[in-house]
């Protein structure tokens, strides 16, 4: 795969970031090669099949898909067509959350007035603050240009929440204990310490889930391999179990990338789509700035998660078009203390659920005895640990939803390896590591970074990100144009 031609990019990585970066750059008139290690493209747009039993292993939600945000516009840019992609909206009350100590179930609308609304209904002692807090967080909405596809702009918000944490943010607004828990939920679903995180980062992120999500119904493959149609559509070329092993510098340039099968693919720019960490693994410090490289080399982020896909029995349990957090005791406080369900939609849903999909958080230490095993081959003891976790997974979420325990008909069980082992992520880390912002650009002439990993975390993160590489290869702004397609 020896590849030289005028404004020739190769990216390493087939996944959100890589096909959002690839195919923004084939739209542009660039050949593009993307990378991919796995037999299956798309990272967190993968799905499997278990039978007739379709399984998402990474996005279960696309916050930000709705009219007037950045994922719409950027799927009109490309000009694919919507339909093909079967997204569905979540119900006008998106977001369960059943609250086991009090045995009752809070479920947050979508869109700014009913949040509010609800809220104030739940906790009218707190209508003042609920107000602030939410005038805050769409003011820190408004403050990012890729969030809403304006042109880059200087705003007060950014300075005025910059310098304090989405914790100082909470406490300045609210008191109630049980209220707070309810904002805290997302940023706590993600993986973040709220003492930590920036104010601006939970209210971007809040403003997304409050506007409501959306779903792809038969599961998420699809959309990636309508990227990597689009891609190889426009002259580049899409390669699945294409794992780079080697990357050649000189002079603070790549290049060349040589792949563990002898490939070859020289181009002028490149492109890592990879979590940064793994991407230290092949090639040197050079290309990276010190304190880039540093911070990356102390990732040590081992918040994992475990996935059990459910395979349900027929008309046993009813499809419920949101999405359930059930707070969870744990014993580390630094672990997210929420288990998530949701019954993911198939194409043309009916009345009652094919799957069900739920995501328990632990550490990567859990799993470590097995670190150097291969999928398949882990025998007995972890496929006893799986089974377990599982069983104890589905008993405690039947208590809330008695229906599940009955319904089961098959388990499959997701670990931090398989995480590990699929995405690349050191230790298994479900998400990146807190406040790593790192540039797009690299010491390297000709060497940019993607995803979630470099700067914001999920779907945000990887398509902002995207435009921002593409922008500084191609050296004009993309935004307006996005904004208008």
């Amino acid at each position: 795969m020896s590849d030289q031609a005028p404004h020739t990019v190769c990216i390493i990585g087939g996944g959100m970031s890589g096909l959002f970066t690839g195919a923004l750059l084939a739209k542009n008139g660039y050949k593009v090669t993307v990378l991919e290690k796995n037999h299956i493209i798309g990272g967190g747009l993968q799905s499997f099949r278990r039978g007739n039993a379709v399984f998402n292993t990474g996005m279960q939600a696309f916050c930000g898909y709705g009219e007037g945000f950045a994922m719409k516009h950027f799927i009109d840019y490309l000009g694919v067509d919507h339909d093909d992609l079967h997204f569905v909206p979540l119900d006008p009350n998106a977001q369960e959350i059943v609250w086991t100590d009090q045995k009752h179930a809070y479920q947050l609308p979508k869109t700014r007035k009913r949040y509010e609304d609800y809220l104030i209904s739940q906790f009218p002692n707190e209508a003042k603050g609920i107000h602030h807090l939410l005038d805050a967080i769409y003011e820190i909405g408004s403050t990012f240009d890729y969030f809403w596809l304006h042109p880059m702009q200087l705003h007060p918000a950014a300075a005025k929440y910059g310098v304090i944490t989405a914790r100082q943010l909470l406490d300045s607004c609210v008191s109630d204990k049980t209220l707070k828990r309810m904002f805290e939920y997302v940023g706590m679903h993600l993986g973040y310490n709220l003492s930590c995180l920036p104010a601006t980062e939970l209210g971007m992120i809040l403003n997304l889930y409050i506007e409501g999500g959306w779903r792809i119904a038969g599961g998420n493959l699809p959309f990636a391999k309508h990227l990597a149609q689009f891609i190889e559509d426009n002259g580049g070329k899409v390669c699945n179990n294409s794992e780079v092993s080697k990357i050649t510098t000189e002079n603070r340039k790549i290049t060349s990338i040589q792949t563990k099968d002898e490939r070859t693919c020289i181009a002028d720019q490149y492109v890592c789509a990879i979590p940064p960490k793994a991407f230290l693994q092949i090639t040197s410090g050079e290309v990276l700035r010190p304190t880039t490289y540093n911070r990356i080399l102390d990732f040590n982020n081992d918040s994992s998660c475990c996935i059990c896909h459910v395979k349900l029995k027929p008309n046993q349990m009813r499809y419920r078009n949101n999405l359930i957090f059930i707070p969870t005791p744990t014993e580390d406080p630094s672990l997210p203390h929420y288990i998530s369900m949701l019954t993911p939609p198939a194409i043309n849903q009916g009345e009652w659920a094919d799957t069900v999909e739920i995501l328990t958080y632990t550490r990567y230490n859990e799993y470590k005895q097995w670190e150097n095993t291969k999928t398949g081959q882990r025998g007995a003891d972890y496929e006893n640990k799986k089974r377990e976790t599982a069983q104890r997974t589905i008993e405690y979420i039947s208590q809330y939803y008695p229906e599940l325990s009955k319904a089961v008909d098959e388990v499959y069980v997701s670990t931090p390896l398989t995480i590990r082992d699929y995405y690349a992520n050191p230790n298994g880390a479900v998400y990146a590591q807190q406040g790593m912002f790192a540039p797009v650009k690299t010491k390297a002439s000709n060497l940019f970074i993607t995803g979630q990993a470099v700067q914001y975390q999920g779907l945000f993160g990887t398509l902002t990100t995207s435009i921002a590489v593409t922008e500084i290869i191609m050296g004009k702004s993309l935004i307006e144009e996005i904004a208008k397609a």
